[in-house]
C-alpha cells in the first residue's frame, strides 16, 4: 500500500475513534495530551520568579550543569526535594537553561547513589505559567503523583519542564532532540545536589507527550550522555506519526489545539519553518492571542477547535521544509540500546492505538526491543496510572539486570 494511502486510512480509522471519543464521554484532556484544568496564562510569567531567569551569561555551556536548586515541600513523608535550573542545549546548539523537579529518600544515598528514573511529562502547553515546577498540574497522573512511588521504591525521581516552560523562549513542543536533552541532563544536575544522591543509573519514563519526549532520550543518551547507564526506557501512549495527525486535523476539532501547539514549538526550533506560511490570517491571530495570554494546552485546545481544516491556508504536509521536521521528529529514527516498555491502553482517545500500533511495527522493523503491551478498557491517563506496578517491577528488573521481553516478531 502507498505510503498516502496508508496515512489515509490511519486517519480514517482515528477520526472513527475521535468521533466515538466525543459521544461517549471518554478521556478528556484537551488536544494532544494531558492539558486540562490549571493555572492559566498571566500568572507566574518569568519575571514575577526570580528563580527562572538565566544568570547573562551562564555559568557554563556543559550541559547538565547546574545553576541553582530551591527546596521544595516534600512530594511526601520521608522524602526531599527540589526545584532545579539547569543547562541544556537548544536544538540550534545554543546553551540554554532549563527548569525541573528532583525528588529523592532522605537520609544518606547507598555507596554509588540512587537509581535514578526521569519523568517526562504530558501535554502543558508552550508558555512559561505551564510548567509542572511551578506548580502547573493538568489534573491527571503527573510527577506530583508519581515522585512519592519513585521515591518509596528507593529511586530519585527527576522531572524536566521542558525547554521554554518557566524559562525563556517559546516550549519546542514535540522536538524529539529538545525534550531528550532535558530529561537526559536533569540527571546530571541532580547528580550534583549532594544531598540528593542520584546515581548514574537510569531508566526513563514518559507519557503522552512524555512518552515521545522519552523515546527520543533513549535514542540519544549513548551519544549524548554517554556516562549514564540508561537500562531501559518506559513509554505510555507516545505522541508519534505526525503526518497522520496533521491530517486528522483537518476533519478532527479535537487535534487541531495539538497542531497548532506542535507548528508554534517547531517554529520556535528551526529557522527554515513559520506557521505564517500554514495558516491563515484568523488563525494567525488567533493563535498569536493565546500566546500573548500565556495560554497553558487547554486553551489552545478550545480555541482551535472552532477553526474549520484546523485553519491551515496551506497544510504542513505540502511544504517540504515541514515535511521534513515532521518526520524527523517522529520516534523510531534511530535504534534504541536498550529495552523498551511501551504501554497502551485500548479505549485511549486522546493518543488512539492505532497511531500506537503504526509506532510499534516502526520500533520492530528497525530493530528496537519492545515489549508492547495493551490493556482493555484503559484509558489515556490509566496507561500509567493503573500500570505504576507494572512499571515499577520492570524497571527494578532493568538495574537488576534482568532480560527485558519482546513482543517484537523476527
Amino acid at each position: 500500500m502507498p505510503v498516502s494511502d496508508r496515512w489515509l486510512a490511519l486517519t480514517s480509522c482515528v477520526f472513527c475513534l475521535s468521533a466515538a471519543c466525543s459521544s461517549s464521554g471518554g478521556d478528556t484532556g484537551g488536544s494532544g495530551g494531558d492539558a486540562g484544568a490549571g493555572g492559566m496564562g498571566g500568572a507566574g510569567g518569568v519575571a514575577e520568579d526570580p528563580f527562572y531567569i538565566p544568570p547573562d551569561p551562564l555559568p557554563s555551556d556543559v550541559p547538565g550543569t547546574l545553576i541553582r536548586a530551591e527546596e521544595l515541600d516534600p512530594f511526601s513523608e520521608g522524602t526531599q526535594a527540589w526545584k532545579v535550573l539547569y543547562v541544556s542545549t537548544a536544538v540550534d546548539g545554543t546553551p540554554i537553561a532549563v527548569s525541573g523537579m528532583v525528588a529523592a529518600p532522605a537520609g544518606p544515598a547507598p555507596e554509588g547513589g540512587y537509581d535514578v528514573v526521569t519523568w517526562s511529562h504530558g501535554t502543558k502547553g508552550v508558555s512559561d505559567p505551564c510548567a509542572p515546577s511551578k506548580g502547573y498540574r493538568s489534573g491527571f497522573h503527573d510527577f506530583f503523583d508519581i515522585a512519592p512511588e519513585l521515591v518509596a521504591a528507593g529511586y530519585v525521581g527527576v522531572s524536566t519542564d521542558n525547554e521554554g516552560l518557566g524559562t525563556p523562549g517559546i516550549h519546542p513542543y514535540l522536538v524529539g532532540p529538545s525534550e531528550g536533552r532535558g530529561a537526559l541532563d536533569i540527571i546530571r544536575a541532580a547528580q550534583q545536589i549532594e544531598e540528593a544522591g542520584a546515581g548514574s543509573r537510569v531508566v526513563i519514563w514518559g507519557r503522552s507527550q512524555g512518552g515521545h519526549g522519552a523515546l527520543f532520550a533513549g535514542e540519544i543518551a549513548p551519544t549524548w550522555a554517554p556516562e549514564l547507564e540508561v537500562v531501559g526506557v518506559i513509554s505510555a501512549a507516545p505522541a508519534s506519526q505526525f503526518r497522520g495527525i496533521i491530517t486528522s486535523g483537518v476533519v478532527l476539532p479535537g487535534a487541531r489545539g495539538f497542531i497548532w501547539q506542535l507548528t508554534v514549538g517547531f517554529e520556535a526550533s528551526y529557522a527554515e519553518l513559520s506557521v505564517g506560511d500554514v495558516y491563515t490570517p484568523e488563525a494567525l491571530s488567533a493563535i498569536e492571542t493565546l500566546l500573548n495570554e500565556d495560554a497553558c494546552g487547554s486553551e489552545f485546545g478550545e480555541v482551535a477547535a472552532g477553526f474549520e481544516g484546523a485553519g491551515f491556508a496551506t497544510s504542513p504536509l505540502d511544504l517540504d521544509d515541514w515535511v521534513v521536521r515532521l518526520d524527523e521528529n517522529s520516534p523510531g529514527n534511530v535504534l534504541t540500546e536498550v529495552p523498551i516498555l511501551l504501554i497502551q491502553g485500548q479505549d485511549d482517545m486522546v493518543v488512539p492505538i492505532l497511531l500506537t500500533n503504526a509506532l510499534v511495527g516502526h520500533l520492530c522493523e528497525i530493530g528496537d526491543e519492545v515489549d508492547y503491551q495493551v490493556f482493555e478498557g484503559y484509558g489515556h491517563n490509566d496507561s500509567t496510572q493503573k500500570n505504576m506496578p507494572l512499571m515499577l517491577e520492570w524497571t527494578a528488573a532493568r538495574f537488576a539486570g534482568e532480560p527485558a521481553a519482546t513482543t517484537c516478531v523476527e
